[in-house]
């Protein structure tokens, strides 16, 4: 039997935010064990934390969706983060978490962390039409503003809509597969109160909607920035992204985008961690010969 929790993410109160398994200690597992225990975990995503594989990193994950392997993990790491300190694995400050081929930058307290995001910023516009109907929209119900493929190295594709829209928005599947669309996040621009009302349908990893990513709040800074939403001056720039909603997962994240010489070089996310469960769980056995 090995050790495992289950904490929900970008939330303070149980059964809010992005749900997530942690198996804080998985040396020896292999692989087609880890993709048994997430999918019998059937959270967003499993982290199974393995010691460090070089100097610069203080631990590593291997990331498990229901349905494979994620080569990334930055969707789940304020969540490992938050949970390996709370457990006294791993001590409070700053940590840099290693997955796949990537470094993952973060801030990390008991009850949450803070998702830092730096690289190559990638910005490219999109024919807003296809995105409209992949989310069950018509053209009347886009925002007067630009669709982009932004992010800090991979782009997501960002939607702005009306207001109203938001809520009538239903994911067309079959259509984002058609497209080759993996995720598409639909938003809308409170400016009275510098707040991103979010969603994010992520058919390509598994999340029909995903209530929380801050991958993905990242790159609405970026969107933010380029459209003059927020200022384009040097300095740090905070917004907050509000999510979750329409699936009764509600969820918040606090958000920075920082720019030197009018450029952005960073984008924050931080989050609360809640546990709500904790247990032991058998180790699956070999296939059977």
């Amino acid at each position: 039997m090995i050790p495992y929790e289950v904490v929900h993410m970008f939330t303070s109160r149980p059964f809010a935010g992005s749900a997530l398994a942690v198996v804080p200690d998985a040396t020896g597992l292999d692989g087609r064990a880890m993709a048994v225990l997430a999918a019998e975990f059937g959270t967003v995503e499993t982290a199974f934390v393995l010691p460090a594989a070089d100097a610069r990193e203080d631990y590593r994950v291997r990331v498990f969706q229901p349905g494979g392997e994620y080569p990334r993990g930055s969707h789940s790491a304020v969540g490992t983060a938050a949970t390996l300190v709370r457990l006294g694995l791993l001590p409070a400050g700053d940590v840099v978490q290693g997955c796949g081929s990537g470094l993952q930058t973060l801030s990390a307290t008991a009850t949450g962390a803070t998702l830092v995001s730096r690289g190559t910023v990638t910005t490219r516009a999109l024919d807003p039409q296809p995105l409209l109907a992949a989310a069950g929209l018509d053209g009347g119900d886009g925002a007067d503003e630009p669709a982009l493929a932004t992010g800090f190295g991979a782009g997501f594709a960002l939607l702005p809509v009306r207001g109203g829209a938001l809520a009538r928005a239903r994911a067309d599947l079959p259509r984002m597969a058609a497209d080759g669309l993996g995720a598409l996040c639909v938003f809308a621009w409170d400016s009275d109160h510098r707040i991103v009302r979010a969603r994010l349908f992520a058919p390509g990893f598994g999340i029909p909607e995903d209530p929380a990513c801050g991958p993905v709040a990242t790159a609405l800074g970026l969107w933010l920035t380029a459209t003059g939403r927020l200022p384009a001056r040097d300095g740090t720039h905070a917004y907050t992204v509000h999510q979750g909603v329409e699936t009764l997962r509600e969820a918040l994240l606090g958000c920075t985008i920082t720019l030197v010489n009018g450029r952005p070089v960073e984008g924050t996310a931080t989050g609360d961690v809640t546990p709500v469960a904790a247990g032991t769980i058998a180790v699956p056995p070999p296939p059977p010969v």
